[in-house]
């Protein structure tokens, strides 16, 4: 059994193994200070900024969503974007992601917020066959501007 919870600080090495993989399955790399920063945001309660978990019954963590919530001109309530979601691949297929955005979702619903969106690779199609069982596809495009 699958439990979803908030992120402690005993789960740095856990998170850190995980987020390796998150930034080897998009074959980047981030320097450790942005790392850092990450983690330490994700613990800080002054930080619009957070991290569920989904760990087994032996509480291994093997898997996570970071979310932001911020606010948006469409709406007078926040919104999330859900940034990231990894699952170990030894866990895969097995309705960890599903729970760990259906968490993020309930937590949507009792905060109020205005909506709960994400992006994706458009040849992730692992991933979207299950985003598009639980979510509608909005069909916006995503540009980056470069700013160096």
């Amino acid at each position: 059994m699958t439990k979803i919870r908030g992120l402690e600080e005993g789960d740095r090495r856990a998170w850190e193994r995980l987020w390796r993989g998150y930034l080897d399955f998009y074959e980047t790399e981030i320097p450790d200070g942005v790392t850092e920063k990450t983690w330490s945001r994700l613990l800080e309660s002054n930080v619009p900024m957070f991290c569920l978990v989904a760990g087994t019954d032996e509480d291994d963590v093997i898997g996570f969503t970071h979310c932001v919530v911020h606010l948006n001109t469409w709406t007078v309530h926040p919104i999330c974007y859900l940034e990231d979601l990894f699952v170990d691949p030894a866990y895969r297929k097995a309705g960890v992601g599903r729970q760990l955005i259906e968490a993020v979702g309930e937590k949507a619903k009792a905060e109020n917020w205005g909506r709960l969106y994400w992006m994706t690779k458009q040849d992730n199609h692992t991933a979207r066959s299950l985003y598009d069982k639980i979510a509608r596809f909005s069909g916006f495009i995503r540009y980056d501007y470069p700013l160096t």
